[in-house]
């Protein structure tokens, strides 16, 4: 049979996307199989694709010259059709912003002459096009990869309207194919539940108690990490030596972000961002914590077990119950409940055996998700609906796990260095650093030793480029095994590791992390005026009470800032920072400044944070930044950060100061009355040197800031400026206005104006002026976070009058 997947876009990370490479992998073992992806934002897929199933796009959007059409859809490939909404796709789905009449082209065009026996819709979108547009002679299988609760419930009428089309329905789970069947009839639709398959990792935990809970998925409401933070904060106090990490994108980011920083959490709990083989994720952790409040399936849990993974799940529709036998090979704890996932976390973080009986359990348990035991059902059902027959020679051959990579890299903690492995085993292997180059030969065993003691390799990230006859390039397929991290500081003598990743663009690239004498930060808190930064110097034997962090300009090297950080005879040292007295005399300076811990005898050790087996901190953890205020001129803003190279350093900027606004007066000026004049009274004069504007934050002309300009007063401060604000076209072409413009007032030095967090706006202010029969009126008012909004509208006084009298 041929067998074509439809697919949205095959070229991101996702469950679906997942989920598809799996079932055409399996299937293409005895099938000819096609992935369709409307859309290609990318060269190469994130997620590989076999080589025997071929990958077609139908849109490239990598073309796109900037213009737009209705709706604001991008003109993709000079296209004027990819700038109409679609007919095809149905609007209702939720990715019906991004189709428009040239997918509809596409898709229509592929489906009226494509051979393929069978195509198989991935979303209720497709598989309404599908359902539309795909010719009798085809196979019409539509897949649901979310719930029927989840749609919205104008798609599910499309799809009741729609679906009858298709020749076949599945769903992932028994329980969502029954509420199919009880709430959208669909006669003549053969409609089943099949599970998806996860093929076996390459590699599995080594039972190695790394203290981290591991969780994936894309950071969306429905997936609930804010729980899983909540309900790690309510335990992890008591458990000192755990982490949790998070892997994944998605627009709950930042919100994430803040109630980290709420709770205190940045050195516990890390936003990694997305993961491309999350296998190498699931292989760095103790267990997994799914907390979902609706899950379809359940693919990360599947994943997680496939890895030898026990699982924390909720016991959420559809999907959780389903796959984790409670107990046995992970923990279902009760829906929403952050008590009850903070139980479930506890009861595992507090026994190692339980852990292990249950990794044991979770590989064994999920073989039954493995491709070779999937897809003999789609390979039945597609037969049934073609009349195609199943020989026992077309058996699906035995469960394997996923072929090895071309190239393998074992990141050694035992002594840090990092081995390559190939199949084809180049001539060399370069290193390569700006103009820096070590050259290394493979083994005989087509193996490459990177040891940085040995290669005397800088800290640094260094690009890897395999020669072969004479050519060099880069390594893109690639598998990442780290064993034994993270390392605890009290086992590890000096610091000499190197951290095998994948640079932005997916080549393999070497962080290599070296220092004779280092400090590995563990901790850093912001509080109460003060940073402080505790951790473990390497291989210290004795204490020094004398030791203190050096806080050193790194453009300016020869100011120093010291303060006391005596060290233990364990090695833990504890360092506390005065912002204040970073900045002394240096407000209204952007700098930054690098850490050293000095010792009495005055050697100095680095300040990084680097046992843990990851590198990027700064794309990771965020700090809050400490506001230092001045008598004079601007504060400043200090905030601890990472550096490229995961050590620890300071970043100060320039900050506006916060006044009281007295009162705002607005005047009408100009011939036409088409202009407003601001008059900001402050209750304090300010500082010197200071620049000042207001900036338009909503509202016609939004983003424009328009300077103002300082008064001389006996008391307090006065600042006036002229707002254009109703010289634009759309203002004179009306006979009557109402506008309403949110307005911001900035203040600071040249080039970098911060908001006035105005403590209050006492009074509305209201001016009129005449304008034929209309009375215009303009009205200033407090906005949350000392804003201003701003209303001008006209008033017909003959009408106002009339309708006060009735």
């Amino acid at each position: 049979m041929k067998i074509a997947y439809l697919i949205n876009d095959m070229y991101g990370i996702g469950g679906t996307v997942r989920t598809v490479a799996n079932q055409a992998a399996a299937l293409s073992a005895r099938h000819e199989v096609e992935i369709v992806s409307v859309f290609r934002h990318r060269a190469e897929p994130v997620l590989p694709v076999p080589a025997q199933v071929r990958l077609r796009p139908l849109v490239d959007v990598r073309q796109h010259s900037g213009t737009t059409g209705i709706g604001g859809r991008p003109l993709y490939e000079g296209s004027e059709r990819a700038g109409l909404p679609p007919l095809l796709f149905p609007p209702e789905d939720a990715r019906g912003s991004t189709h428009s009449r040239l997918t509809d082209d596409r898709i229509e065009e592929y489906l009226a002459t494509t051979d393929a026996d069978v195509v198989v819709g991935t979303r209720p979108g497709l598989n309404i096009a599908i359902a539309r547009a795909a010719p009798s002679r085809v196979v019409k299988v539509g897949q649901e990869h979310l719930t029927y609760d989840q749609h919205s419930l104008p798609l599910r009428r499309v799809m009741e309207l729609e679906y009858p089309h298709l020749d076949a329905f599945v769903t992932v789970t028994e329980a969502d194919a029954r509420t199919y069947a009880d709430r959208m009839p669909l006669p003549g639709v053969e409609v089943l539940s099949i599970p998806n398959a996860v093929p076996a990792p390459p590699f599995t935990t080594n039972g190695h108690d790394s203290r981290t809970i591991v969780a994936a998925g894309r950071l969306a409401p429905s997936k609930r990490h804010d729980l899983l933070v909540q309900a790690f904060s309510m335990v992890c106090d008591d458990f000192p030596s755990w982490t949790l990490r998070i892997y994944g994108r998605g627009g709950l980011r930042d919100t994430l972000v803040r109630l980290v920083g709420s709770l205190g959490l940045q050195d516990r709990v890390w936003l990694m961002g997305p993961h491309p083989r999350v296998e190498e994720a699931w292989a760095q952790g103790a267990f997994a914590a799914v907390t979902s409040s609706e899950e379809p399936f359940g693919m990360t849990i599947v994943e997680a077990m496939r890895s030898g993974l026990p699982v924390v799940s909720t016991d959420c529709p559809h999907g959780p119950a389903a796959i984790i036998r409670d107990g046995e090979d992970g923990i279902l704890v009760p829906n929403r409940s952050v008590q009850g996932i903070a139980h479930g976390l506890e009861e595992l973080m507090a026994d190692d055996g339980l852990r292990h009986r249950m990794s044991r359990a979770a590989l064994a348990d999920s073989a039954r998700f493995d491709p070779a035991n999937v897809v003999r059902e789609h390979e039945r059902l597609f037969a049934r609906l073609t009349g195609e027959r199943l020989s026992a020679a077309s058996l699906v051959p035995a469960a394997r796990p996923e072929p090895p990579a071309p190239c393998r890299v074992r990141a050694r903690a035992s002594d840090g260095a990092a081995v390559l492995s190939f199949a084809h085993p180049p001539e060399q292997l370069v290193l390569v650093r700006d103009r820096e180059r070590v050259t290394l030969a493979p083994d005989e065993d087509g193996k490459v030793v990177v040891d940085p003691e040995a290669e005397r390799l800088s800290t640094c990230t260094w690009d890897v480029l395999r020669v072969d006859g004479g050519g060099e390039a880069p390594i893109l397929d690639v598998e990442i095994r780290q064993e034994g991290y993270p390392l605890s500081a009290d086992h590890v003598e000096n610091l000499s590791l190197v951290l095998p990743a994948r640079s932005s663009r997916g080549r393999l690239v070497l962080h290599v992390r070296r220092s004779r004498r280092h400090a590995e930060v563990e901790h850093v808190e912001v509080a109460d005026g003060l940073i402080t930064v505790q951790g473990r110097v390497l291989g210290h034997t004795r204490a020094d009470a004398r030791a203190r962090l050096a806080v050193r300009n790194r453009t300016a090297p020869r100011i120093v800032r010291e303060f006391s950080a005596p060290v233990a005879a364990s090695g833990r040292f504890t360092g506390v920072i005065d912002p204040e007295a970073v900045v002394r005399g240096r407000h209204g300076e952007s700098e930054k400044w690098e850490l050293r811990l000095v010792s009495s005898d005055g050697s100095e050790c680095t300040v990084g944070r680097h046992l843990s087996g990851v590198a990027g901190y700064r794309r990771i953890i965020e700090y809050p930044a400490h506001h230092v205020t001045a008598r004079r001129g601007y504060g400043s803003r200090v905030r601890p950060y990472y550096t490229v190279n995961d050590r620890l350093g300071l970043r100060t900027a320039p900050a506006a100061p916060t006044l009281g606004v007295d009162e705002v007066r607005v005047h009408a000026v100009g011939r036409h009355r088409d202009r407003l004049r601001f008059d900001v009274r402050l209750d304090t004069a300010p500082p010197e040197g200071m620049e000042c504007a207001v900036e338009v934050v909503r509202g016609s002309g939004a983003g424009q800031r328009f300077p103002l300009h300082e008064v001389t007063t006996s008391s307090g401060g006065r600042l006036v400026g002229t707002l254009p604000l109703l010289n634009r076209s759309e203002y004179g072409a009306t006979s009557i206005l109402k506008a309403v413009w949110q307005l911001r007032l900035l203040m600071g030095p040249e080039g970098a104006l911060g908001r006035v967090g105005a403590r209050s706006v006492p009074q509305r202010t209201i001016r009129r002026w005449s304008r034929g029969p209309f009375v215009r009126s303009v009205t200033v008012g407090p906005q949350g976070g000392g804003d201003l909004q701003v209303t001008v509208a006209d008033v017909h006084m003959v009408e106002a009058v009339n309708r006060h009298l009735r």
